[in-house]
């Protein structure tokens, strides 16, 4: 039996990240590329090994946790946890690092390269051979697949490597990181530790091809898994969506670690001014508006996501999909606020379709700092404007950016003080006019977030689907403050 190349089905979120994840990443490498500060490098390595141990380890059962995995790293014994599991966490860390060296000097991936990190990820494991094929039939526990025979798992492995070399230009790195991914775990070539090895090797290929590492998180166990499972059947496409949030949420890591000590460097040239107490005060002030925001614009997409399994259920000819990012970090809302570079700032994507008419189109929700305010400088605990951090929505179509049509209301969300407001178009606007129609045409409301989302997807569903007889009412009569 050999292996066959999956089909990978791209749909809108997918093509999008594929076709902007090269930017991202050569945003990131300009800023590698200018050097780093040593000591803010060996702090950056330190996280991403200490959660790449912990989690690979954690996703095959081991118990330890990352404070544990990250206390033996830094050679202290834990008593009351297993032998085997403080060694799986030594060697695995040994093997990353090693990593690293064959990365520094250039070292191509090959067999030998995937023997050497199995036998170091494998080091002082009782009976297990580290850097052998398995030498037996085996079955993988909680699975239908079986792994080929023992007897062809070397032949497989040389043949997925021409594969490789031969097919590498027509492939988008993530794609083909997934492929060579998925085929290590469909041969399964040794006794134990596939995953810890396919996992490395795959950051091996990302490192080669000047992508940051991975991280496989154990939250994201469930949806690893399934990803393995559908390429199994075919269908590699969860697998590549999977990798193109991985490497998102490590450039985030690299941007926070980056634009932290960019933010450091300023606070001490600003010491003297304000002293550590004031800047203390300056950014729990900050912490506390960011939980405030957080909480409510939480709320928000909750309150979309129910809305939109309501009309799922209503619309059998229409297709939702919401596609889910992770909300900013406290460190990332802050350098929004001081206008630093955050990549990664989309927050969820809705897809549409109707099958009626094949019309289909994404709306991307996503943080930006609003203009009209100060720039913020955490420094200084006054300041005459409060910035702030709003959700924005765009329409994308055919992989473009458009503008909301105009009989869309909703233009942004945001908070104020301890609840939800609304940027949305005035109906009423006008400006060769005084009085309250010369007001700005966009205006703030704060009453009634779940009438505010089911307007905009009535809104939505009829300006770019064709679905309602009548036209959608605006979401207010008159200018609302």
């Amino acid at each position: 039996m050999n292996y066959k190349i999956p089909n990978i089905s791209a749909g809108l979120e997918l093509t999008e990240n594929l076709k902007n994840i090269d930017k991202v990443i050569d945003n990131l490498n300009k800023r590698r590329d200018n050097g780093l500060d040593p000591d803010l490098e060996s702090r950056l390595k330190k996280h991403l090994l200490i959660s790449s141990v912990y989690n690979s380890n954690a996703i095959e059962g081991n118990k330890l946790s990352l404070r544990e995995t990250e206390i033996i790293l830094d050679g202290m014994v834990i008593n009351d946890r297993p032998l085997k599991d403080e060694i799986e966490a030594k060697s695995l860390a040994l093997a990353t690092e090693y990593l690293y060296k064959l990365i520094d000097g250039r070292e191509q991936l090959s067999s030998r390269t995937l023997m050497e990190l199995h036998s170091l990820i494998m080091k002082n494991i009782p009976n297990i051979d580290g850097g052998q094929y398995r030498k037996e039939d085996v079955t993988i526990k909680n699975s239908e697949h079986k792994p080929i025979s023992w007897l062809h798992v070397e032949e497989e492995i040389d043949e997925m490597f021409k594969w490789m070399n031969r097919n590498m230009h027509k492939y988008n790195p993530l794609v083909m990181a997934a492929i060579i991914h998925h085929w290590l775990v469909w041969i399964h070539p040794f006794s134990d530790g596939n995953g810890r090895v396919t996992r490395l090797f795959t950051n091996f290929f990302f490192l080669q091809k000047g992508f940051p590492e991975i991280v496989i998180k154990i939250g994201d166990r469930d949806k690893y898994y399934d990803a393995l499972i559908n390429a199994d059947k075919g269908d590699i496409t969860n697998l590549v969506d999977l990798f193109s949030d991985k490497i998102r949420q490590t450039v985030s890591v690299y941007e926070e670690f980056l634009n932290e000590h960019d933010r450091q460097i300023a606070w001490k040239k600003r010491y003297q001014e304000i002293g550590s107490q004031e800047y203390t005060e300056a950014k729990e002030t900050f912490a506390y508006q960011y939980e405030v925001w957080q909480n409510q614009i939480s709320t928000f997409k909750t309150i979309m996501i129910k809305n939109v399994e309501a009309i799922d259920k209503l619309l059998p000819h229409v297709s939702f999909f919401i596609k889910d990012y992770d909300i900013l970090s406290y460190n990332q809302y802050l350098d929004i606020l001081e206008d630093r570079k955050v990549s990664n700032t989309w927050y969820f994507v809705l897809s549409i379709k109707n099958h009626d008419n094949d019309k289909s189109m994404g709306f991307v929700f996503y943080f930006e700092r609003f203009r009209p305010t100060g720039k913020a400088d955490i420094s200084y605990g006054k300041m005459k404007k409060r910035p702030h951090i709003k959700l924005f929505v765009t329409a994308r179509r055919e992989q473009e950016s458009l503008w909301l049509d105009r009989k869309v209301d909703l233009v942004n969300v945001g908070t104020h003080r301890d609840q939800l407001s609304f940027g949305v178009h005035n109906r009423n606007w006008n400006p060769k006019l005084k009085g309250e129609n010369s007001r700005a045409s966009i205006i703030t409301i704060k009453d009634n977030p779940n009438k505010i989302v089911r307007t905009f997807l009535d809104q939505i569903l009829f300006t770019y689907f064709d679905v309602g007889k009548k036209r959608p009412t605006a979401m207010y009569k008159r200018n609302a403050d």
